[in-house]
């Protein structure tokens, strides 16, 4: 016989297995005590609630010919036909396969006929919400006035989807996530009478990532269990869910607040090289600082915090450490760093450059930790790709590499001295350049990357656009106020004042055509290269 996963092996046979519901368990099973079953019913929940365990529990109830108190029996010929799936009156449809107008018509058809084997003829449409606008209109009126024999049992995840004239036909039941200590007993209920051994804490940590979800917290439990033999540890559990253990983040906090800058690279790198998903890890983070805040703040966080008593000890001592002003504001950056990942093509630099930030409290730029700095440039010059530069008309890019005086910070306010004997690499100022006016407005940040090239010439920063493709970025980002604010940025990340000059391609083109190379060198001085396309 093959193995039955555990999720199907522990689905509820009656109502009194179903766990987390008791709302909608109470309501169903009064209803058909007394004999007041409506025609269509609507559950919707998150995944996992038991919306579909439900629904097969209400079609077995119904045609069971022994109910007790509202229980099927699990004895008669009915029942234990439904609990093998061998019977021809429920019927169960996957709307997201199912969709279309045709087979709506086709179902239309086949309500017509009388039961074959039960009491009432049960339709489940899984799904509902993927139906499609003409399917919604044909299932409309059999809905509203199906024959006697029919009951329809409607499951979703995404209520706000189903028209409200379907809506309005029918009696609504939300599925509510499942609390973390119900999940706990019910998985601890599981392992045991599949002769497995987990830890308390790999419990939780699987009742967390279930995120209310029965079935999620069943099959990662079945998961683990297969995976190993020995008692399932927390370690374990994360290994196989692909998730950065707790303890890794609390020695992330102590690095942060120890502003142990090596340290916070060379994990940051091991997450990584684990194989670990940059997103998964943001999420972590972000979680771990909720937790720190809530435990800071009420006195019993226990009740609010999906954590051993270990771990939340751990939490308390990192978390002493930061005030809850320094706590919020890591939250707030964290989550527009989460917010800005899903535009980027390099999601792991933003997350590094952000923790690095943080580390002395700089904005990005700024480091007066030379260390820091070079590993940050490293990053950014080998994998941030500019793509509009490569397209510059004129075929002209700047290659002048020089070294970069950066500002220092001295109690919270940047310090930055005149050095006009300095010079400095275009390519790295113009790369911290778009990073910091993002972070400052993303709206002026989308302008200047119109940009298609740029020329640094001792104090001048010159940029170049396409005439045909970018002149309302030319227009936008010519504007005073926002060229005020570029060359405050370019002088913050120089250590002194840069003029900014805008141009269309073509400007520098004409220069070209009238002037000699000599010519050419003379205006632009020795750093110009022509490449040919």
């Amino acid at each position: 016989m093959s193995y039955l996963a555990l999720y199907r092996k522990h689905r509820p046979v009656n109502f009194a297995a179903l766990v987390g519901q008791d709302h909608v368990v109470r309501t169903l099973k009064n209803a058909l005590t007394k004999n007041m079953v409506t025609h269509a019913y609507l559950f919707s929940g998150v995944r996992g609630t038991g919306k579909t365990s439900t629904a097969k529990l209400l079609a077995k109830a119904l045609n069971c010919l022994d109910l007790v108190d509202g229980e099927p029996c699990n004895k008669c010929m009915n029942c234990l036909k439904i609990n093998e799936g061998n019977f021809m009156d429920i019927i169960e449809i996957d709307a997201a396969s199912n969709r279309g107008i045709d087979e709506i018509r086709d179902l239309r058809e086949k309500i017509k006929f009388m039961p074959v084997e039960g009491k009432m003829k049960v339709y489940i449409i899984d799904e509902v919400h993927m139906l499609t606008g003409e399917a919604f209109n044909a299932l409309l009126k059999t809905l509203e006035e199906p024959p006697g024999h029919i009951v329809f049992i409607l499951a979703t995840t995404e209520p706000h989807k189903i028209p409200l004239t379907i809506l309005s036909r029918c009696q609504k039941f939300d599925f509510h996530k499942i609390t973390n200590d119900v999940l706990i007993e019910r998985l601890k209920y599981i392992a045991e009478d599949s002769n497995g051994k987990i830890s308390e804490e790999a419990l939780t940590l699987i009742a967390k990532l279930a995120g209310g979800g029965l079935r999620d917290a069943i099959s990662l439990l079945d998961q683990c269990l297969t995976s190993y033999e020995d008692e399932v540890s927390v370690e374990d559990v994360s290994q196989i869910a692909g998730i950065v253990e707790d303890k890794k983040i609390v020695e992330l906090f102590q690095q942060l607040a120890d502003k142990d800058v090596s340290r916070i690279m060379t994990l940051y790198e091991e997450l990584k090289n684990r194989g670990k998903s940059i997103g998964q890890l943001l999420n972590d983070i972000i979680e771990g600082l909720r937790n720190i805040l809530v435990i800071k703040s009420v006195p019993n966080p226990e009740q609010f915090i999906a954590a051993g008593t270990e771990m939340i000890f751990d939490l308390k001592k990192v978390g002493d450490r930061f005030s809850k002003d320094e706590i919020l504001n890591w939250i707030y950056k964290l989550s527009e760093v989460e917010s800005r990942m899903k535009y980027s093509i390099h999601p792991d630099i933003l997350l590094e450059v952000e923790l690095l930030k943080g580390s002395t409290g700089n904005p990005v730029g700024v480091q007066d930790d030379n260390k820091i700095e070079e590993k940050v440039e490293e990053k950014v010059e080998d994998k941030v790709e500019n793509k509009a530069e490569n397209k510059i008309v004129n075929k002209v890019k700047k290659v002048n590499k020089v070294d970069v005086e950066l500002p220092t910070v001295k109690n919270d306010t940047v310090e930055v001295e005149e050095n006009k004997s300095v010079k400095l690499d275009g390519e790295k100022l113009w790369h911290r350049f778009i990073i910091v006016i993002g972070e400052k407005n993303k709206s002026v940040e989308a302008y200047y990357k119109g940009a298609v090239g740029h020329v640094l010439m001792d104090n001048i920063m010159t940029i170049y656009f396409d005439k045909e493709k970018s002149g309302f970025h030319k227009s936008r980002a010519e504007l005073p106020e926002n060229i005020e604010l570029a060359e405050s940025i370019l002088k913050y990340l120089a250590g002194r004042k840069i003029k900014l000059i805008i141009e269309f391609t073509e400007d520098i083109e004409k220069k070209q055509d009238n002037n000699s190379d000599d010519k050419i060198s003379e205006i632009f001085g020795d750093n110009i290269k022509y490449i040919n396309e």
